[in-house]
């Protein structure tokens, strides 16, 4: 059933973002009546003649008490006006959002004006727009594929939410949600950071190079590239002053940081320090491709093409010296699927700790959206899940048809158990390479008949320590490993390592193998696995033999894989596209000879996202580094 269909839209400034949003709610025939409010009477009787509106008006106060929402598309420090303006003229079953391009003032002056009634206001901000202005500017198709940002706040009525975000489904935006924070800063790099740089480029390259009396002569030279990034430093200039002001802090922090990356380059330059240089174009190509790959296609499917289209970047493993820190590992995808579920079914708002953010859980997670689910992050890990069956509200009970306000109770927090192999392929880590200790967090403790995979690196010698209720934290320090004997024929598990992931079946039980085979090689004496059905195993021959070439001590014999302690000789090691084998690998090369190339690395990028910049951090040996022609 439609929210919007027998709703009277508001829109509040009638420019290019609110004329967009009428002529887009007119030509789907989205709602049941839509108003407009401006200064500009011309744009307004424009609107209504071409019949994007059903009446208007240039005072709130004729035509706000007949909204039930109200969209306000003013710059983004006039906000506070029209609320101030709103105030005591609506009803309470009103919604109202905006489009403003900085969030945090917008929320800070919407919590003290409309106090209780700020359950009902939906911030949102649409990543669309043009270096045009004005109702002549707009179209009805300005925000088809998209994406519109939301930030819904913990006490938010869950109507209000999901109406908010069928208006903008319904003129073709792709739903994302985040906190209103990392909005904040998240679009002063995306967005207020580029804007600063072409304005300031274009005046930089007027003063600096240009002749005093030909100003425009610089610009005779420029080609496709200067035309590409100069673009946007045709904006509307006043739009973009208020959207400075608002978000002072947070733009001069990213502009603190660039500043810093330029004076790295500049040093670089100086030094013609090419390799330098190579390693930074070739991380920011590999991110940058990756992005448009993913822009052109939003469903998060595209990675494969973009990852293995490009020869240009290799990911390297080199010795580390140190494991140190805490790290806590993300759920697998399957997991959190099984999270997610249930958080939806509930009739609550849910918040999930533990999240992956792999390409597979992120197209989920936005279908869940397009199906008219608020679902908030992931942000550092936390995820908000808005129950598609909590009625109008989370924090509002009704008692005799009076809507009566409670105290505004927020969410708990559920710990999603961490990816099971990636918890046993740091513990590897971190307890073979010299002077370790690493805090692994949210680690399932694992069920009788079915034990932690860790159980039995500990039984080879792992120095684990085992602290805290439910989900356990692990403590890992560096040890010496020795060999053992382990049996992963049973299907699904084995008596002697277990698995959280079940449901994943042989490729869980791989992926454990995988990391025993590492194991074995980084052990006294020997190491026996027995595997089920091995030459018909593609996956695991196939490691061992990329393995093999590099020098590993590694021997098949029917179901028994017999592994020495060995060490990997440099040289390429080709990943073949399979994240878990990469991540191996990496581990691995910790205790190499030399480095070891990686290519065919990019399923790894992209199933874990994130993890190569958490792994330097925790000091493993892992750059990106541009390939010689």
């Amino acid at each position: 059933m439609s929210l919007l269909r027998d709703k009277t839209v508001l829109i509040v400034g009638l420019g290019l973002i609110g004329g967009s949003i009428a002529r887009g709610l007119a030509a789907n025939k989205a709602c049941h009546r839509i108003l407009a409010v401006g200064r500009d009477e011309t744009a307004l009787q424009t609107a209504m003649l071409d019949g994007s509106i059903h009446a208007y008006a240039t005072d709130l106060a004729t035509v706000a008490p007949e909204a039930d929402l109200i969209m306000i598309t003013v710059p983004t420090l006039s906000v506070r006006l029209i609320l101030e303006q709103l105030n005591g003229l609506l009803g309470d079953h009103v919604i109202i959002t905006d489009a403003a391009s900085v969030k945090g003032n917008v929320i800070a002056d919407a919590r003290r004006i409309l106090g209780p009634g700020v359950r009902r206001f939906v911030p949102g901000h649409p990543i669309a727009g043009s270096e045009k202005s004005g109702y002549q500017a707009s179209r009805p198709g300005l925000f088809d594929k998209r994406k519109v940002i939301l930030t819904p706040l913990p006490d938010n009525d869950t109507l209000a939410v999901r109406t908010v975000m069928e208006l903008w489904q319904s003129l073709g935006a792709d739903i994302h949600a985040m906190s209103v924070e990392r909005h904040d800063r998240v679009l002063a790099g995306t967005s207020h950071l580029p804007h600063l740089l072409a304005f300031t480029l274009v005046n930089t390259l007027v003063d600096a190079v240009s002749e005093p009396d030909r100003v425009q002569q610089v610009f005779d030279y420029a080609a496709g590239g200067f035309a590409d990034f100069s673009r946007i430093a045709s904006s509307d200039p006043v739009m973009w002053r208020d959207i400075f002001l608002a978000n002072t802090q947070a733009t001069v922090d990213i502009l603190d940081a660039y500043v810093g990356s330029l004076q790295q380059m500049r040093s670089a330059l100086l030094r013609a320090d090419g390799a330098e240089l190579g390693r930074e174009f070739a991380r920011a190509k590999l991110v940058r491709d990756n992005f448009f790959q993913r822009f052109q296609q939003s469903d998060g499917s595209a990675w494969d093409r973009s990852w293995q289209a490009d020869d240009a970047v290799l990911l390297v493993g080199r010795p580390g010296l140190s494991v140190q820190g805490e790290f806590r590992v993300p759920a697998s995808a399957s997991t959190a699927r099984q999270y997610l579920d249930d958080a939806v079914s509930r009739a609550a708002v849910s918040l999930l700790r533990g999240v992956p953010e792999d390409c597979a859980t992120m197209a989920y997670v936005q279908s869940l959206r397009n199906a008219g689910v608020p679902v908030v992050g992931p942000e550092l890990d936390l995820m908000t899940v808005y129950g598609s069956d909590a009625g109008d509200s989370p924090a509002r009970r009704e008692t005799g048809g009076e809507v009566v306000p409670d105290t505004v109770a927020l969410p708990t927090c559920t710990e999603l158990p961490a990816n099971d192999f990636v918890v046993l392929a740091l513990a590897l880590a971190a307890t073979t390479v010299p002077e370790s200790r690493l805090v692994l967090t949210g680690v399932y403790a694992g069920i009788e008949g079915n034990e932690h995979p860790l159980l039995a690196l500990q039984e080879m010698g792992a120095d684990l320590q085992f602290t805290g209720d439910g989900l356990l934290s692990v403590i890992v320090s560096t040890s010496a490993l020795h060999g053992c004997e382990l049996d992963f024929c049973v299907a699904g598990t084995s008596p002697d390592v277990g698995s959280l992931d079940t449901d994943n079946g042989t490729d869980a039980v791989n992926e454990q193998i995988l990391a025993y085979i590492a194991a074995g090689l980084l052990a006294d004496g020997e190491t026996r696995l027995r595997v089920d059905k091995l030459y018909d195993n593609v996956r695991i021959l196939e490691a061992c033999q990329a393995w093999q070439a590099l020098g590993a001590d590694i021997t098949l014999d029917d179901k028994i894989i017999r592994v020495r302690r060995s060490t990997l000789a440099p040289g390429p090691l080709a990943c073949r596209d399979d994240p878990e084998f990469t991540l191996v690998s990496i581990v691995l090369a910790q205790r190499a000879s030399g480095h070891i190339e990686l290519p065919g690395a990019g399923a790894f990028v992209a199933k874990y996202p994130g993890f190569v910049d958490r792994l330097q951090a925790l000091g493993f040996g892992l750059t990106y580094e541009a390939k010689d022609d």
